[in-house]
């Protein structure tokens, strides 16, 4: 059984590193781009078994993102959860629509994270076999 890689994509540092240091205590990879936009160059380079995504940034905010990653038959099956301060029913409908896998607001309970991305993971295991 290979260690589970989670990206984290987040503009926010001291997110991707509280991220960071939940999932690895929970023995997850964290890999990742360093700057939000660099997430394709980095899907391509390490692929993910599970992407966590945030939906407000700068540059190219996460509805974006996940419509680019749902869009592409490389990505397309990697689970994605929505991690955001965006607790609006549209939001989450706008998040399912393009194939969000799950979403959580921030502030988030660490034990609650942990459980939907084993459940996200678990569930992509069981689709793959």
């Amino acid at each position: 059984m290979h260690t589970k890689k989670v990206m984290v994509i987040d503009d926010e540092p001291a997110i991707h590193r509280l991220l960071q240091i939940i999932l690895e205590g929970e023995g997850y990879l964290i890999v990742g781009p360093e700057e939000p936009g660099e997430a394709g160059s980095t899907l391509s380079g390490s692929k993910p078994d599970l992407i966590i995504l945030d939906i407000m940034m700068p540059e190219m905010n996460g509805f974006d993102v996940l419509r680019m990653l749902k869009s592409d038959p490389e990505t397309r099956g990697i689970p994605v959860l929505i991690l955001t301060v965006r607790n609006m029913m549209e939001d989450m409908e706008k998040a399912r629509v393009l194939g969000a896998d799950a979403y959580m607001t921030k502030p988030f309970q660490p034990a609650e994270l942990v459980k939907a991305i084993r459940s996200l993971s678990s569930n992509h295991s069981s689709c793959q076999r």
